[in-house]
């Protein structure tokens, strides 16, 4: 018995001993085998820190658990994490593994997952992550050993995240949890759901339509999953307080869906529908009291197959409604909402949107709307109406405005609006209804922090073919503006983005654009997006459906540090782009006309801007002060006193900061100055001491004239002139966007009766110049103007020969004497140069030594060609004679 046991105990601990040691030892193999098989089939990447098997967690079945796995985007979504899950846990029956039936997941969890779903403008999602079909290895079938009989699905603290470029819409929740049970091998089974979403956002177009809100959905669903049917039955949706329900079956046939749905409300308060509302529920909600009543119904029945819909109808009603805050002396009442969206059972074409009625009261003031459209997607046929009168000053008297927001003003409007989409397209506007007026008159806008928006008066009268604009006055803290003028084709613009055309004047005594651009958002959002990435910042795009052209009547501008005065001109807005036309300004300090272009047609994050300007009397030192890229491109300008002109052909790219990208910039122009003056220059300064003449430290010169360009980040000038006292300098260069220089100068230097050019190479930067001189060149230039100017003082002559050819009779005393007294006068010359150079700087007194040793050397040359030139004469006078 002892040895039976004994052998028990061993076979146990033997077994134990594979259970723990057995997963271990494959755990790194699996790991592997698991990422390099789901990589081949994923259009995506995926990984896990950590791959666990356990055969004893949950005894008697088994165990994987994923620890940090991550699954992130390729291509165009790139760097994009879609899923990201701290643990994913799933249980399998360890017995099913022995048998021929299959093996049997009976537990998943998945442990604070985060999911991001992306949709890009042209359709592309992120989830889309399974390679087809074709670029994965091809297997031979094997039927299924898989069944899957799930007693508890999880998931917990899930962050959902889902983006759509494509219609600007943005929904998340944090935290989601979900519990599914149910026997999913059976061909019949109940399927019991839990799931809670908290913190639910939903944006669309911009505006948000919910915040913050709290679901709740607990369902069992009778699942026929051989013949895939569902039946709904005690389901409850929860949005806030406002509970659906929902009855009826639903039936999967290929690609058909049958169904015969039906949720309904009933009696529902008004103050929960008021909780689904943004603006409403995270303002004082609790201390809001709400009467009246919502009822909503909903049906759906028939088959869904391809373009085809089943029969449907949601109608809600909103009866008697009322509003009031406890801290607020007036009521918001008579609020009646009826609408209605339906279709018989065919395509989307025949569906009815039907808003039959929309009106309520506000201290005083009414307001009422109508609204109804068919034949959505062929030919929308539509009409409108909106009737009421608003004095914005009651609205602090029926809501809680933020502190230190004002409102005022009145807004009164009388319009109908009737019609088909066909017409619109083909411009007959006479089948069309349209007519009434919109006026807006005082309202005033006060946030803080932010500049104060009042509309002095706005009024416009409608007719089919065009609205137009009699009266605009607007003031947006120390701006103003006023406009007038014609819009056509607005009716498609409302309805469908159409494009709109028209023509505006417009006026302005100040436009402070500094002032406007500080206070517009850097972001959208606001508290409620704190967590959320934020935006990247874009450069300002010119929409595409706009064909406007704007008269401009422009007192003064100030845009960053530039102050531009009388803007008057032609600006056009088409196509994505904004043209100027005719447009002149003060600027600088000068006056400047300009036509050109700024367009995002092909890029919105990377506009072109196209510039052909000229500019006549402007101030170097405001130009330098006003416009960064000068101060980038030409420091210089900093120390340049005097005006200018110029004539400037530019192209370049713009960054999302709407700032130049030096690196794409090119341009040609001229700049001329009747007088510049410069000084303080360090590459002056330094060539000043190099060249030892003090003069050249300061420009003073007239009538300058530089042809540049701008090319791969440089800065190019064509040779020209300057004076700097008595020495004039040709100069010719670049500068770079590092400040880089590298500039060739020839300075012409007096030097005795004629002029010594000098080369010099100026590199280096502007503040850290380098000087390198020529030396060589010009003392060999100084020796040449001596020796020259030597020759001629004692011969009289510009050449040897003429002077032997005038004293032939005594060309051998008169060699020798001629030489004599040309070296004597070489050396005599070199004394007076080298003392004279003493006073002159270190080039001068340089080129004096160089020269006075040439000059000497010459001299004896000379006489000894002198001697020989007569024997030679002598020789051809005789052979001549005879």
């Amino acid at each position: 018995m002892k040895k039976i046991v004994k052998i028990a105990v061993i076979a146990v601990v033997v077994i134990l001993a594979i259970a723990l040691i057995a997963p271990a030892a494959l755990r790194g193999k699996i790991a592997d085998i698991v990422k390099r098989e789901a990589n081949a089939m994923l259009a995506a990447r995926l990984d896990f820190e950590k791959l666990d098997i356990s055969l004893l967690r949950h005894f008697p079945n088994a165990s994987v658990e994923l620890k940090g796995l991550t699954l992130v985007g390729v291509d165009r979504f790139e760097g994009d994490t879609i899923v990201a899950a701290r643990r994913i846990s799933v249980v399998v029956n360890l017995m099913s593994l022995f048998g021929d039936s299959g093996f049997e997941v009976t537990k998943v969890i998945l442990a604070s997952p985060a999911v991001h779903a992306h949709k890009l403008a042209d359709g592309a999602v992120s989830w889309d992550v399974m390679k087809p079909a074709e670029e994965v290895p091809a297997e031979e079938p094997a039927p299924s050993s898989f069944r899957l009989s799930v007693r508890d699905f999880r998931i917990s603290d899930a962050a959902i995240r889902y983006e759509d470029d494509s219609t600007n819409m943005r929904f998340s929740t944090a935290p989601l949890s979900l519990r599914l049970r149910g026997n999913m091998s059976a061909d019949r089974t109940d399927l019991d759901l839990r799931l809670t979403a908290a913190a639910m956002r939903f944006v669309s177009g911009g505006i948000p339509l919910l915040s913050d809100a709290e679901a709740e959905l607990v369902a069992v669903i009778d699942a026929d999953l051989a013949n895939n049917r569902f039946t709904f039955s005690r389901n409850t949706l929860r949005l806030n307080a406002i509970s659906v329900g929902l009855d009826g079956w639903v039936e999967l046939d290929g690609d058909a869906v049958a169904m015969d749905l039906k949720a309904g409300c009933d009696k529902v308060q008004f103050k929960d529908v008021l909780s689904l509302i943004p603006a409403f529920y995270t303002r004082e909600f609790k201390n809001l009291t709400a009467g009246g009543e919502l009822s909503m119904e909903l049906w759906a029945r028939g088959e869904m197959r391809g373009p085809a819909l089943p029969a449907f109808e949601l109608k809600t009603e909103v009866r008697n409604g009322s509003f009031q805050y406890s801290s607020l002396p007036k009521a918001v009442t008579d609020i009646n909402i009826a609408a209605r969206v339906s279709n018989p059972g065919s395509v989307m074409d025949k569906t009815v949107v039907d808003l039959s009625k929309f009106g309520l009261r506000m201290a005083g003031n009414s307001v009422a709307a109508t609204f109804y459209a068919t034949n959505l997607v062929s030919d929308p046929v539509f009409r409108a109406s909106a009737d009421g009168r608003v004095d914005l000053g009651a609205v602090k008297e029926v809501y809680p405005l933020e502190k230190g927001v004002d409102l005022g003003g009145l807004i009164t409007a009388d319009l109908k609006l009737s019609g088909r989409m066909s017409d619109i397209e083909k411009n007959r506007y006479e089948r069309l209804g349209a007519q009434g007026t919109f006026v807006v008159e005082g309202v005033g806008l006060t946030l803080p922090n932010l500049p104060a928006v009042r509309i002095r008066r706005a009024a416009a009268t409608v007719t089919p073919a065009a609205m137009t604009l009699g009266e605009f006055g607007l003031t947006v803290g120390r701006s103003d503006l006023s406009a007038n003028g014609q819009l056509t084709g607005y009716i498609g613009y409302l309805l469908r983005d159409d494009v709109l055309s028209g023509r505006l004047y417009v006026k302005s005594e100040l436009l402070d654009l500094n002032e406007i651009m500080d206070a517009m958002p850097s972001a959208e959002g606001g508290a409620a997006d704190e967590e959320a990435p934020a935006e990247p910042v874009r450069a300002i795009e010119v929409p595409r459906n706009l064909n406007l052209s704007l008269n401009t009547d422009l007192r003064k501008v100030l845009f960053e540090k530039m102050t531009i005065g009388d803007i008057s001109g032609e600006m056009r807005v088409a196509g994505g782009a904004l043209s100027l036309e005719r447009l002149a300004m003060g600027v600088f300090g000068g006056r400047a006309t300009a036509s050109g272009s700024y367009s995002t047609a092909a890029d919105p994050a990377r506009p072109v801007l196209k510039l052909d300007a000229a500019v006549s009397g402007a101030s170097f030192r405001k130009t330098f002060e006003e416009l960064e890229m000068v101060q980038q491109l030409v420091p210089i300008f900093a120390k340049t006193g005097g005006d200018y002109s110029l004539s400037l052909d530019l192209g370049t790219s713009l960054d999302a900061a709407m700032s130049p990208d030096l690196r794409s910039l090119n341009a040609a122009g001229e700049i001329k100055s009747a007088n510049i003056h410069v000084q303080n220059i360090e590459a002056f300064d330094a060539l000043a001491k190099a060249l030892g003449n003090d003069d050249l430290r300061k420009i003073e010169a007239r009538d300058v004239a530089i042809r540049f360009s701008i090319k791969d980040g440089r800065i190019t000038t064509q040779p020209f002139d300057l004076k700097m006292g008595g020495v004039n300098i040709n100069l010719a260069g670049s500068t770079g966007l590092d400040q880089t220089i590298d500039y060739k100068a020839k300075v012409a230097v007096p030097g005795g009766k004629t002029l010594q050019s000098v080369g010099v190479n100026i590199g280096g930067t502007f503040s850290s110049p380098k000087i390198t001189l020529g030396i060589r060149e010009a003392a060999e230039e100084a020796v040449k103007n001596v020796v020259d100017e030597q020759i001629q003082k004692l011969t009289g002559s510009e050449s040897l020969s003429e002077e032997i050819a005038k004293q032939a009779e005594n060309l051998r005393a008169e060699a020798k004497r001629a030489g004599e007294k040309l070296i004597a006068a070489a050396q005599e010359q070199r004394a007076k140069l080298v003392e004279a150079a003493a006073s002159k700087g270190a080039l001068a007194r340089i080129a004096a030594e160089k020269g006075g040793d040439k000059l000497v050397q010459e001299a004896e040359k000379q006489a000894a060609n002198l001697e020989a030139e007569a024997e030679l004469q002598i020789e051809k006078l005789t052979a001549k004679k005879e």
